[in-house]
């Protein structure tokens, strides 16, 4: 068998997040005052340091391994991935200071359809609260220790909505199939 196409995505995102960090001068976030068409496509491959470079690759590398795993369509990856990616985008009106690098919120995207096509294996009453628990869990660590940083909270939401657009886009495109009799059984 040739290689898996999600891993094929994937690798490619990978190589260009390597590219662009190592290759540009300073990260091209995006921010209602700083958008460009070019920021608006490319804010996703930039990263602020090494150590976010690196946490983009291990849970970009890490969902698609269960993807992979659970056999799962490249096209419900890859949508659910953009639709986390570009959701963010709009949430910088609801945040006007907040500024969006690297690719978390399509990770998140990607990984809320992933855990929907596990249901069968974990329910989803399971894995959903885990992963809300997962993606707040710098806030609420903030929380315990008194030092809450609206930062971390905007992160955590924005990571949140990538989330929830993962799991609207999955569920849609099901909703849309069956609506047009094409559901394979």
């Amino acid at each position: 068998m040739l290689l898996d196409k999600i891993l094929l995505f994937v690798a490619a995102v990978s190589v260009i997040n390597v590219l662009f960090f190592f290759g540009s001068a300073e990260p091209t976030s995006c921010s209602i005052a700083t958008v460009t068409p070019v920021n608006l496509l490319f804010f996703q491959f930039s990263h602020f340091d090494v150590l976010h470079l690196l946490e983009n690759l291990l849970g970009l590398i890490f969902t698609a391994a269960l993807a992979i795993e659970l056999d799962m369509r490249v096209e419900d990856f890859i949508f659910a991935y953009f639709a986390g990616i570009f959701i963010a985008l709009p949430m910088l009106f609801v945040f006007p200071g907040a500024a969006i690098a690297g690719n978390s919120t399509g990770i998140f995207g990607a990984l809320a359809a992933t855990l929907l096509k596990a249901k069968r294996m974990i329910p989803l009453y399971v894995t959903y609260p885990l992963a809300v628990l997962f993606i707040f869990s710098i806030s609420l660590t903030s929380i315990v220790t008194g030092n809450l940083a609206l930062s971390a909270l905007k992160t955590d939401i924005f990571h949140f909505v990538g989330f929830l657009a993962g799991t609207a886009i999955n569920i849609s495109r099901r909703s849309h199939k069956v609506i047009l009799g094409v559901c394979k059984k």
